[in-house]
């Protein structure tokens, strides 16, 4: 799970990406999380990064996709790579959490055994990014595969039909994640661009970026503090471009952080597991004793971030672990490998 490989600025917006999801989901929307209420900075907080966080996670998966896209005829074998990474963990670790909150005790959400059993198609948690994102991966590599994809001008037209579909009302039934497939798709395509166009971004960018985003940042803090209701609307013509033009600051800024790059070395198991952890923390801190807001959120984002770092480490050192729940490619024995080295050619 190292990043030292990786480009430092990307896994650096991979650990920002997961500290706005936990710090987010800590919080919980409005009834959830904490439960905290309207007027708490922590409430503002949870409002306003709404047009980031989710958009900057597909952001990122669109640009590292645009790296090591699909090429030639091997469709099949990306199919099944993201049936690996995405689907899998989807059935090994998104349902049986999911399951776990319908017959738990003191969990927040309502959610009754067989929506529990059925998530894999109609989602019901954080885990409808992996069917959505799935949905992406497929919708794209097919039109790269057939070579439709190969002009600057046609990924526009792709960007600007996303944006198209995005503005559009959602299915009346979110079968497999669609609607949060139509949401992020405009977002990985963004990404996508954002690679093709990287150091253009970075000459142009650099100075002013990181301001863009602070002042972006600054204007949803003051929106959510001062009526949610502006903010919380994620589908809209504003929550679009407020998305893409924070993604695109942040990516120009070319900004490294060795601790956020190592969280983002790490960034699918924080996705997969920060929750538990969270309502681990929640709960562990309660039986304490421990009501206030600023403990709780500080140890529920520690615990949200640090827990997943060391599961996946766990889960990691085994083949039947890592595949199952990380979606990891099983690791070839060393000693396999040198008894048939031409096998590898």
């Amino acid at each position: 799970m190292s990043s030292k490989n990786k480009s430092l600025e990307i896994e650096t917006l991979r650990g920002l990406a997961c500290l706005l999801l936990v710090l987010y989901h800590v919080i919980g929307p409005l009834g959830g999380g904490l439960k905290i209420d309207l007027g708490s900075p922590f409430r503002v907080i949870a409002d306003s990064m709404v047009y980031v966080r989710m958009p900057l996670f597909t952001f990122i998966s669109g640009y590292i996709y645009s790296i090591y896209k699909i090429r030639g005829n091997d469709f099949s074998a990306f199919f099944t790579g993201k049936v690996r990474r995405l689907i899998v963990p989807l059935f090994c670790v998104g349902v049986p959490f999911s399951v776990l909150q319908a017959v738990g005790p003191g969990v927040n959400k309502d959610v009754g055994v067989i929506d529990a059993l059925l998530s894999f198609y109609v989602p019901v948690n954080h885990f409808w990014f992996l069917q959505a994102v799935f949905i992406i991966f497929m919708f794209v590599g097919l039109l790269e595969w057939r070579g439709l994809l190969r002009s600057a001008t046609r990924l526009y037209l792709l960007f600007a039909f996303a944006a198209l579909v995005f503005l559009l009302p959602p299915f009346k039934v979110d079968a497999f994640g669609i609607n949060g497939a139509t949401y992020l798709l405009p977002f990985f395509v963004a990404g996508m661009i954002g690679q093709e166009k990287v150091d253009t971004l970075r000459h142009f960018l650099k100075v002013i970026g990181p301001w863009v985003f602070v002042m972006i940042s600054l204007a949803l803090l003051y929106v959510a503090a001062k009526d949610r209701e502006l903010i919380v609307d994620r589908r809209s013509l504003v929550g679009l471009t407020v998305g893409c033009v924070s993604c695109f600051a942040l990516l120009s800024s070319d900004m490294r952080s060795k601790w956020l790059t190592w969280l983002g070395g790490y960034s699918y198991a924080i996705f997969l597991f920060h929750v538990l952890f969270a309502a681990t923390s929640r709960f562990v801190l309660g039986r304490l004793g421990v009501h206030e807001d600023a403990v709780l959120v500080l140890g529920g984002v520690v615990l949200g971030l640090l827990g997943p770092v060391l599961l996946s480490m766990l889960f990691s050192r085994f083949n039947f672990t890592s595949v199952l729940f990380l979606g990891e490619r099983a690791a070839v024995k060393k000693t396999a490998a040198k008894v048939a080295p031409v096998a590898q050619v």
